[in-house]
């Protein structure tokens, strides 16, 4: 396994937990749920979990398929996805909990249901874990890198099983202000993320700004 792979291997992972927010989530999962019982909020968890997985994974073995059906190149994706990543930061640095408030404003709607909206997609599943995982396939070369990125996939989706599955153990410990304070700092590595995809489009783009 040489540097590169390893560069793409840490990048995908830290990119994916940054973006799912497992932490950030159990305040959702706590509220969406509170009328099932243990066995069904066990069973929720592991559904979801499995659904966000299978999309990310058909998003990395096919993502690059879609962008050449539709002649979108790597640099117009890189800048999209930058903004809208930067976009989502923003929204977790200036909104208030907006885990909770979303999650009391829907408990009546889906506490019955398997939860795969909203929880699994669009909050884990999203379109900025989805185009990350589109980016990141791009630089993936051979079959070991794609696995290594299909590995973070499952790393990233099994660490929010465990988020979902603890969910009220993890709520008591940390608290409401201490979720919070978690999501602001995800706000930020995320908004450098942005950045720096961004950056790389535009560079791309635009040979001059090298």
């Amino acid at each position: 396994m040489n540097s590169s792979n390893i560069e793409i291997f840490i990048q995908t992972l830290v990119t994916l937990l940054v973006l799912m927010d497992p932490i950030g989530i159990v305040p959702i999962f706590v509220s969406l749920t509170r009328e099932q019982s243990t066995e069904q909020k066990k069973t929720t968890a592991k559904y979801i979990s499995i659904v966000v997985a299978l999309v990310l994974i058909m998003s990395t073995l096919f993502g690059n398929d879609i962008l050449r059906y539709f002649y979108i190149g790597i640099a117009e994706f890189n800048v999209s996805g930058g903004l809208l990543l930067l976009l989502m930061s923003i929204q977790m640095l200036t909104t208030d909990n907006i885990g909770t408030t979303f999650g009391q404003s829907q408990a009546s709607t889906y506490h019955g249901g398997r939860l795969v909206t909203p929880l699994g997609i669009p909050l884990l599943a999203g379109p900025g874990a989805i185009g990350a995982v589109i980016i990141y396939g791009q630089h993936a070369h051979t079959i070991l890198s794609y696995g290594l990125i299909l590995i973070d996939v499952i790393i990233a989706s099994f660490a929010a099983y465990i988020a979902m599955h603890n969910a009220h153990h993890i709520s008591r410990f940390f608290g409401e202000i201490g979720i919070e304070i978690i999501t602001k700092i995800a706000g930020l590595i995320l908004g450098a993320i942005a950045v720096r995809f961004i950056c790389q489009g535009l560079i791309r783009l635009l040979p001059g700004l090298n």
